[in-house]
């Protein structure tokens, strides 16, 4: 499912998620030499509470844990702008000895993925249908 989010309601969207489960994120960003990748258990410290975008009321901050580090990532709105959210479930390749078929892809019922843009992955361990509710 593919949705538009304003920073006020993807902010409320994690928040929720983080409360109640244990996410954790994967940030990747291409420079010109190779790749900056940034992974780790995430907690809001703060997002954005009303609906109306002021000054300094734009920004999304995750602490993101690793192991003993831990790294503040800040995910700042613009103005009459929204975040392109996709949501969908964990695809995995299952192997088995005694299967004709080797490449089978399937989807996970236990775990989803909730993606912001190509750079930034957000693996949450509950199952898609119950993730979507709580955006509707």
């Amino acid at each position: 499912m593919k949705c538009m989010l304003t920073t006020h309601e993807l902010g409320k969207l994690l928040s929720d998620l983080c409360n109640e489960y244990n996410i954790s994120m994967l940030w990747r960003e291409k420079v010109s030499g190779g790749f900056i990748t940034l992974t780790g258990a995430i907690d809001i410290e703060y997002y954005p509470t009303e609906q109306v975008m002021l000054k300094g009321n734009n920004i999304i901050s995750l602490q993101v844990k690793s192991g003993e580090n831990s790294n503040t990532v800040k995910i700042t709105g613009m103005k009459g702008e929204y975040f392109d959210v996709s949501i969908a479930p964990t695809k995995f390749k299952e192997i088995k000895s005694n299967s004709l078929y080797l490449n089978q892809i399937q989807e996970s019922k236990t775990e989803c993925k909730l993606r912001i843009d190509e750079n930034i992955i957000f693996t949450i361990p509950k199952s898609y249908d119950d993730v979507i509710k709580l955006i509707k």
